[in-house]
């Protein structure tokens, strides 16, 4: 398959005089904001070269803890087979991880000879990610959103470059976050905002602001063939659907994005049935619950799954059977009250997603009909 891995395999020694930086780069760079690259430096200011860590040596390090691990190893032993981003180098990343708040933040900046990329990087797999992600369905403005605006505003200040700002997922979304709510002369200096398969926003007004606006025409915002996470919540109207391997939600791992030419995915026309599916029972789920349900659900299923401050995904990795025993074990421990609500709740998830699924099995049946009485 014609994937990232295969682009830096035939074009990874091309100069940028003879292959324009492209959204492939862009996404290559938008997983790269996945590494641990603050394993490598306690110097935020320090200017550390790619060619200098991301390599076969330290790939499992930087590697560990992200969701498509083996595939980064894969993407850091490339990269150092590659000269084409031998003159790139990062600083300036911020990382923030607060339980009492609730906020995964992390942000890096890259710098190319005639303009800087900024990636924030999406959910990691710590509970408190996940947390605030979710959060999201019931506050309009999310802690690492608030930091993803300061972030892009101090870089400016401090450098006074052209930026490219992108990410993929929760990255995506904190992309065009900040590059709408950030000043009027730092949005004149974005040249472009890659929005990799981000979930949208619970104010659906923030897409119908003259603060948008003014960057409507530089946004790229792009998702799979099957999409999930771009539909959630309230997305730009233009996103652009690419031809993608997997099912449903491993279509999100960018490594399955297929790639057209040398600076381009290849698209596909619009996203799957399945995907619409999934966006008009989203859709009914917010139109029938309200945010202070929503909010007390979320509550009550991080108590259940959050065992520690400091949980990860990895602990249910690690032992699966043991930490789901426990889950079982905090949910019947919840008052009567709460565990009422979060059984009903729960069910009247289930009955939006059923009902709207004989919906469209109606109109897919009435859509066939007439079809066969036109013939």
């Amino acid at each position: 398959m014609k994937n990232m891995l295969w682009y830096l395999k035939k074009y990874g020694n091309e100069s940028f005089d003879k292959l324009e930086f492209n959204e492939i780069d862009a996404l290559i760079f938008a997983e790269l904001g996945y590494l641990n690259f603050e394993l490598f430096s306690s110097d935020v200011n320090q200017e550390i070269f790619i060619k200098d860590i991301v390599n076969a040596k330290n790939a499992k390090k930087l590697s560990y803890g992200t969701t498509t691990r083996p595939r980064n190893e894969k993407l850091c032993a490339l990269m150092e087979r590659t000269t084409r981003y031998d003159n790139i180098y990062f600083k300036a990343f911020r990382s923030i991880i607060d339980n009492d708040t609730v906020e995964q933040f992390f942000g890096v900046t890259f710098f190319f000879e005639d303009f800087c990329y900024i990636v924030f990087r999406g959910t990691d797999l710590t509970i408190t990610g996940w947390e605030e992600d979710l959060n999201m369905a019931y506050m309009n403005e999310v802690p690492s959103q608030r930091d993803a605006v300061k972030y892009i505003m101090d870089i400016y200040n401090l450098y006074n470059r052209k930026m490219i700002i992108g990410g993929h997922s929760k990255g995506g979304n904190l992309a065009l976050y900040a590059s709408i709510f950030a000043e009027i002369d730092v949005q004149d200096d974005i040249i472009k905002v890659y929005d990799f398969d981000g979930p949208g926003f619970l104010d659906k007004t923030i897409l119908h602001t003259p603060e948008y606006y003014r960057i409507q025409n530089r946004v790229c915002a792009m998702s799979s063939t099957m999409s999930t996470v771009a539909m959630l919540l309230y997305n730009v109207s233009n996103i652009e659907f690419l031809k993608t391997s997997g099912f449903t939600v491993l279509q999100h791992d960018p490594f399955n994005w297929h790639i057209a030419s040398s600076t381009r995915f290849k698209r596909v026309k619009r996203n799957s049935i399945t995907s619409r599916y999934f966006e008009r029972s989203i859709d009914r789920f917010f139109n029938e619950t309200t945010n202070d349900d929503r909010k007390r659900f979320i509550e009550i299923l991080v108590k259940i799954a959050k065992e520690k401050p400091d949980s990860s995904l990895l602990d249910v990795k690690k032992k699966p059977f043991r930490y789901f025993r426990k889950m079982r074990e905090r949910k019947k421990v919840l008052d009567k009250e709460n565990s009422v609500f979060y059984k009903e709740f729960s069910r009247k998830i289930f009955r939006i997603f059923r009902s709207e699924l004989k919906s469209s099995i109606k109109r897919k049946a009435k859509k066939h009909k007439k079809m066969a009485l036109n013939n």
